[in-house]
């Protein structure tokens, strides 16, 4: 892997204070990708599992490279590790998490020298190949970009997917390969339709990271994973539409999740869509602060948590408690199956101020199905109430129906009233708690591109052309989309 000039040093900066960074050398190059920068990517729990299984076979080294914040990115486009040109690799890997990060995707093919559209590359350039989250809501949004998709969870795939990276002749024997031989993976240009999105048996979890960063968003902590899936249902998620009666909520045993956090972690990072539903947690979370780690966990119901839950979670460094009320009031959360009350939230922030924690973020929407003014006042008023026991943010954003959930075809409240919305939400407000609105003028872009199919890739490469920004992606989505 010989280094062609310096320029990639900027790129390896990001890993400094790493623990856990592979670098190692084989035959064969993989360059595994992030459209996001590195805080974010080392937050992944499913990036850096994709990291340690593309490395765990002597015939190919995977090394990484994410999106710098820089415009535009660096070229040619370099590896962290050691400075390899991404363009050399035998494949490309993406872990794609959400609609507008295909623009970042096509921005990091350019800053590669390599074709944004699997159109424009040609049988000499690496394969593309594409995974993560966004595969869930519907893996014909990677069509346009990727030569390869795998679709769903990739515990079973990966291991071959590595092999077949390794062994392949070139690139259209790999794609032969991929689509012959990897369960879950999709190449669209061989004309099949996508596969269901695969499920992990038990067995393989949990997914574990490469090491912990100073650098990462989730500071200083071993991501492991606690439960995979989640068997609530509620209307507006993915996950109750992909997966539904497929394994749906998957605890993983207590024992299995503590041999994979290593002992010289400070932080332990407890992932998963519902983790307080796993039906040890309070024993999981006693043993790991028992150890003298700190632990975190990446989502809280607010009707499974306890006192002796929250005790521990403040013994074990917690300081900040997130829940999620998502309706704005009680008659939207019963429509939309969140099996949540107004008492269940108030009980939570009570719980967690006894144990001495300090700060609580709440996230919601608005723009529900039959949603009212009178329901956003009553969100105002439950988060005043909220605010009596501790700091309180709201992050609120509009509701975006996502293609394969039971609210699917239900259509996206109109701007000017969900600024109507997020304004009166503001005005109920007082200073015992803050609204931090996402913009809806985003929340409108993740709708219509959600709901492209294949033109998806098409789009994000232009409104990346147009330089990013909403009024691109407004005339990228209507160039494509509109009649």
């Amino acid at each position: 892997m010989a280094r062609a000039d310096k320029s990639w040093l900027h790129a390896g900066a990001v890993l400094e204070g790493e623990i856990g960074t592979i670098r190692r050398t084989a035959p064969r190059f993989f360059a595994l990708g992030y459209p996001a920068p590195y805080a974010v990517a080392a937050s992944s729990l499913g990036f850096q599992m994709v990291y340690r299984i593309m490395n765990s076979a002597s015939e190919l080294a995977c090394e990484r490279f994410f999106d710098l914040e820089t415009a535009p990115p660096r070229r040619p486009l370099r590896t962290a590790e050691s400075g390899f040109p991404a363009s050399g690799a035998a494949a490309i890997g993406f872990s794609v998490a959400c609609e507008t990060e295909l623009a970042r995707v096509a921005a990091l093919l350019e800053a590669a020298e390599l074709g944004p559209l699997a159109a424009l590359r040609g049988p000499d350039d690496p394969a593309v190949i594409a995974g993560g989250p966004l595969t869930l809501l519907d893996p014909r949004l990677l069509a346009a970009i990727a030569d390869a998709v795998v679709v769903g969870e990739a515990e079973e795939a990966l291991p071959l997917l590595r092999d077949a990276v390794a062994r392949a002749g070139d690139k259209g024997d790999l794609l032969d390969r991929l689509a012959q031989g990897v369960p879950g993976t999709w190449v669209p240009g061989r004309g099949a339709a996508p596969p269901e999105p695969a499920i992990a048996e038990l067995e393989a979890l949990p997914a574990a990271s490469t090491g912990w960063s100073p650098r990462a968003e989730l500071k200083n902590l071993f991501l492991v994973e606690a439960a995979r899936g989640c068997a609530r249902g509620c209307a507006f998620c993915v996950l109750a539409g992909r997966t539904a009666g497929k394994r749906a909520f998957r605890p993983v045993p207590v024992g299995r999740v503590l041999a994979a956090i290593p002992d010289g972690a400070s932080g332990v990072g407890l992932v998963g869509a519902a983790v307080t539903d796993h039906p040890e947690i309070d024993e999981l979370v006693a043993r790991i602060v028992a150890s003298g780690k700190r632990v975190s966990l990446s989502s809280v119901r607010a009707d499974r948590l306890t006192p002796g839950l929250v005790a521990r979670l403040a013994a074990g460094g917690m300081r900040s408690l997130t829940l999620a009320a998502d309706g704005a009031s009680e008659r939207i959360r019963s429509a939309i199956r969140k099996g949540l009350t107004a008492d269940d939230l108030r009980r939570a922030a009570s719980l967690a101020a006894e144990a001495g924690i300090r700060r609580l973020k709440v996230y919601a929407m608005v723009g529900l199905p039959t949603e009212t003014d009178d329901d956003v006042a009553e969100l105002a008023a439950l988060l005043r109430d909220l605010a009596t026991h501790l700091e309180v943010v709201a992050a609120v954003q509009a509701f975006v129906p996502k293609p394969g959930t039971p609210l699917a075809a239900a259509e996206m409240t109109p701007l000017p009233d969900l600024r109507r919305r997020l304004d009166l939400l503001k005005r109920l407000s007082t200073r015992r708690y803050r609204v931090s609105p996402t913009s809806p003028r985003w929340s409108w872009v993740d709708w219509r591109l959600a709901h492209a199919k294949e033109r998806a890739g098409e789009i994000a490469v232009a409104a990346h052309r147009g330089g990013g920004g909403f009024a691109a992606w407004k005339a990228a989505i209507e160039a494509h989309l509109e009649p």
